[in-house]
């Protein structure tokens, strides 16, 4: 059984390969919603590793990660309803 950090931080970087493949996959096909896809990965993969920064003793950078990952979901969120 993995430990918590442990799951953040594959999570982290499952999140973020996965969103490098629908990325460039996205980009050759000229799909919206795929590269819409592939940002909303990118946050998730900076809001868990927000969260393994939290779990350790860097509780500052961690709440910062958090922030950005929220950040970059409102924004791409925003921009997909903008441009639909």
């Amino acid at each position: 059984m993995l430990h918590q950090r442990d799951k953040y931080n594959l999570i982290s970087i499952a999140s973020l390969g996965l969103a490098i493949l629908i990325g460039i996959f996205a980009m050759f096909s000229s799909r919206f919603y795929l590269i819409i896809f592939s940002f909303y990965l990118i946050a998730a993969s900076i809001m868990s590793d927000g969260l393994f920064l939290n779990m350790t003793f860097r509780k500052a950078e961690g709440l910062m990660q958090f922030m950005r990952g929220i950040m970059l979901f409102v924004l791409v969120t925003y921009i997909a309803f903008k441009l639909i």
